[in-house]
């Protein structure tokens, strides 16, 4: 068996949260001027989407439980995409004063140190024939999973009409990403 890892950094998904209830709340002016600010789930609402992300691990760890390594939120540090150390430095912005300019240089994370992050991450067993480029795949799967649920749990509260539809939305992803986990690379013949 071979492990991958999983990683959905919240404030991501946060993010995905916030737009799509902003939307929703948005688009449902009949005759409700306060929609929106009802149905946006704002940064003074984190310790409620703080419990909708738990409960969304649970539902995945438990989904999951038969191959799942660890499952938890922790702080995650993010490379992101190495940045070629040799730049040529900023232009200054104009007016140009030589006394005062100052030139600089990107650092990349290998130097400068990466960032660490909340979020979810997950080690997973699979299959030794799992077909390695559908991990990313997975990952957003998982993280569509996560924003659906929490969206779903969010509207049982703000907006209970539409509430079923993300709570549909949210098992179909998890089923999915449970399924592309069961996908097997196609045998190949050796060479003889």
């Amino acid at each position: 068996m071979e492990t991958i890892t999983i990683q959905i950094f919240q404030a991501d998904v946060y993010a995905e949260v916030a737009k799509a209830t902003d939307y929703t709340g948005s688009k449902l002016i009949d005759g409700d001027e306060n929609a929106r600010d009802r149905i946006l789930a704002a940064d003074d609402d984190l310790a409620e989407l703080g419990r909708f992300w738990e409960e969304s691990v649970l539902a995945t760890n438990e989904n999951f439980k038969e191959m799942l390594v660890s499952g938890k939120t922790k702080q995650i540090t993010d490379t992101p995409a190495l940045i070629d150390p040799i730049l040529p430095p900023v232009e200054p912005v104009q007016p140009f004063n030589p006394d005062i300019a100052v030139q600089s240089v990107a650092i990349p994370p290998a130097i400068s140190g990466a960032l660490s992050k909340p979020g979810y991450e997950a080690v997973i067993e699979v299959s030794k024939s799992f077909d390695k480029t559908l991990t990313a795949s997975v990952q957003s799967t998982l993280r569509s999973f996560f924003i659906a649920s929490i969206i779903g749990q969010w509207f049982k509260f703000a907006n209970k009409g539409e509430a079923k539809d993300y709570f549909m939305q949210a098992s179909e992803m998890l089923e999915t990403a449970e399924r592309l986990l069961y996908s097997r690379r196609k045998p190949t013949r050796p060479n003889d």
